[in-house]
């Protein structure tokens, strides 16, 4: 039987654990070491939540929510007191946060303010400053209701809206800023017993420059005209171009060096990344031992503010030959240990004390269908193999069909390499960059810039996964630290080269178009489907709301459906689609597809009969 771990005992258990700050530390060095925090309680009730058993304790599981990897956003002290815009309800209420589906819980000595999960406390070791940024839960931990029952999953892809949330925290600070009522309420707050009209000036000042810092990033990802409002919306966010532009335009100073961030995508489930050989919904980054997990979370981190940047050298470097200088605020050793914990993580089970049971006898025919339908690309893998590497199947994209917008961008948006001209596009390896490049290259570039930069502390991390959930003696000496990081590094960069040539060969001739884009060379991966039934909506774009819907021939599924529901269909398998909070559109408003949006493709097992597609879907339950 599944083992359920109710929420509030896990949460008095990780707070009486986390009560003593120090110790936590001593086990979690990247923890940020501020112990002078005040502990607030949430703005608002926390819901009563019950876990289920994913081979993490209650320990893990809340370091893996508030364990720091060194994305900033704005100050902690000012996210705790920041008002909404238009109201003086502070922006952290639980209602709030729930409204763009974010998941408050308790406060804790890792969480003074009682944030929600994945939003983290980050300490600058220079400044000793206290920030707030997402780490890996923010948007890999979900809550899925059925009859009044609330389920965390750990690992699953968020609902929340992160661009609207951004949207939202820049129109509070802003509007903080400009209102001297509301200014003068946060200043008090923030300061404290040390407020005084000097100290309310230069936080004004500072105020200012965070929220001008802020509007331009909302103005650089944002979309043009013609676009829906809330195209991105819940349960989806344009990853690959956020980290773009995190690259081009933020990492090399030019603002107008960007990219349009228009192919949204689901936020992946976690359980099984660390054991497929390839990641990225287009299988773009081998997980190569040591540094492909570490480049792969670094690159996230740029993404969701890891401050990347990257400079000309000082004149004395360029002596010796060192063009450009690279810094970040990513926490390298936080990731080794998020991404050791994700290596332990198993996928959820359908929980039959909480759902309807599964209807075996049709559950056995739908797993001959499936063998039949979807085993050559989406493998069976027993919850005992779990930890077990496989192969990912990576399909080229001309042959799925489906919305190709996210594998065409990665590869051919472009911006200009600036400060990079003439530079080794992998450092230590590649061609060199001529004045334009794939915008990708750029922050791939800072990813290895930081990797080079502290070689020790990089190696460190990158083989802390290697031993995790490891038993026995583990004073035995992994052959991958035999290696030099360069060489991890060289390996890396070797496999991903040797991964895309790969795909070109197998993709076919060229000339594969859809929409008029060449697919030549563009594949998507195929992933084994444990856990499926916790993680819609699905196809990468979130395009279909359900299991069911999936097995519908591609011109016959629903085009319009409302997301933002935390209620389990648990008959077609999916989220409740007649309420929620945006409706998601496949056309536009003359009924053309709209690029990113497609729900076409993936044919397989649409020709079965119903009562076979509602046998494979009642299979599925069980994977």
């Amino acid at each position: 039987m599944t083992k359920i771990i109710p929420l509030a005992a896990a949460v008095t258990a990780a707070s009486a654990l986390l009560a003593g700050c120090s110790a936590f530390n001593s086990d979690n060095e990247n923890h940020s070491h501020i112990t002078d925090i005040a502990r607030i309680q949430p703005a608002g009730a926390i819901p009563q939540r019950v876990g289920l058993d994913q081979g993490w304790n209650d320990e893990t599981r809340w370091n893996f929510w508030f364990t720091s990897q060194g994305a900033r956003i704005i100050p902690y002290n000012w996210f705790t007191w920041l008002e909404q815009a238009d109201s003086t309800e502070l922006f952290r209420s639980t209602d709030h946060m729930e409204s763009l589906r974010y998941l408050p819980v308790a406060s804790a000595a890792s969480n003074p303010a009682g944030l929600p999960i994945g939003f983290a406390l980050d300490e600058d070791d220079k400044t000793g400053e206290a920030w707030v940024g997402l780490t890996c839960a923010a948007c890999h931990t979900n809550q899925i209701d059925y009859n009044g029952t609330k389920m965390l999953i750990e690992g699953a892809p968020t609902l929340g809206n992160f661009v609207l949330f951004f949207s939202q925290l820049v129109d509070a600070l802003n509007a903080t800023n400009m209102d001297d009522a509301k200014f003068e309420r946060f200043a008090r707050n923030v300061l404290g017993n040390e407020y005084d009209p000097e100290r309310a000036s230069d936080l004004r000042q500072n105020l200012g420059e965070i929220a001008l810092a802020s509007a331009e990033r909302r103005m650089v990802n944002d979309l043009p005209a013609g676009y829906d409002s809330d195209f991105t919306s819940y349960a989806r966010l344009d990853a690959f171009g956020n980290i773009q532009n995190a690259g081009s335009a933020f990492a090399l100073h030019d603002l107008n060096n960007r990219n349009t961030p228009n192919a949204p995508v689901s936020y992946p489930f976690l359980w099984g990344t660390h054991q497929s050989d390839v990641v990225q919904w287009n299988a773009s980054a081998p997980n190569t031992p040591v540094v492909g997990p570490l480049v792969r979370n670094i690159g996230e981190v740029v993404g969701v503010f890891g401050g990347l940047s990257i400079e000309e050298a000082p004149f004395w470097q360029r002596l010796w030959g060192k063009q450009t200088r690279y810094s970040s605020s990513v926490d390298m050793i936080g990731l080794g240990h998020l991404e050791s914990w994700v290596k332990t993580l198993r996928s959820p089970a359908w929980p039959q004390q909480y759902l309807p049971v599964v209807d075996a006898v049709k559950a056995a025919e739908g797993a001959a269908l499936y063998q039949q339908q979807c085993a050559s690309c989406h493998q069976v893998i027993p919850r005992a193999k779990e930890g077990e590497k496989y192969i990912a199947v990576k399909t080229p994209v001309a042959e799925v069909g489906t919305d190709p917008a996210t594998a065409w961008n990665a590869v051919y948006h472009q911006a200009k390499s600036l400060v990079l001209e003439g530079e080794k596009s992998k450092i230590i390896a590649g061609s060199k960059f001529e004045s334009t490049t794939d915008a990708i290259s750029i922050p791939v570039n800072g990813v290895i810039g930081m990797v080079l930069k502290e070689p020790g502390k990089a190696l460190k991390a990158g083989l802390m996964p290697m031993r995790a959930g490891e038993k026995g003696n583990k004073t035995l000496k992994n052959p991958a630290e035999d290696k030099s990081l360069e060489q991890h590094l060289k390996d890396h960069i070797e496999a991903r080269q040797q991964l895309i040539a790969g795909e070109v060969a197998s993709s076919g001739a060229a000339g594969n178009k859809i929409n008029g884009l060449d697919l030549t060379g563009l594949v998507y991966k195929a992933r084994p489907l444990n856990g499926i039934w916790a993680t819609a909506p699905f196809l990468h774009n979130g395009s279909v709301p359900s299991l069911w819907q999936l097995l519908q021939k591609p011109e016959q599924r629903v085009t319009e459906f409302w997301v933002g529901s935390r209620e389990l269909d648990p008959v077609n398998v999916g989220f409740v689609t007649a309420e929620g909070l945006s409706e998601f559109r496949v056309t536009d408003d003359t009924g053309r597809i709209q690029p990113g949006n497609s729900n076409r493709g993936h044919r397989y097992g649409t020709d079965l009969s119903d009562a076979q597609k509602w046998a494979l879907v009642e299979y599925m339950k069980t994977l």
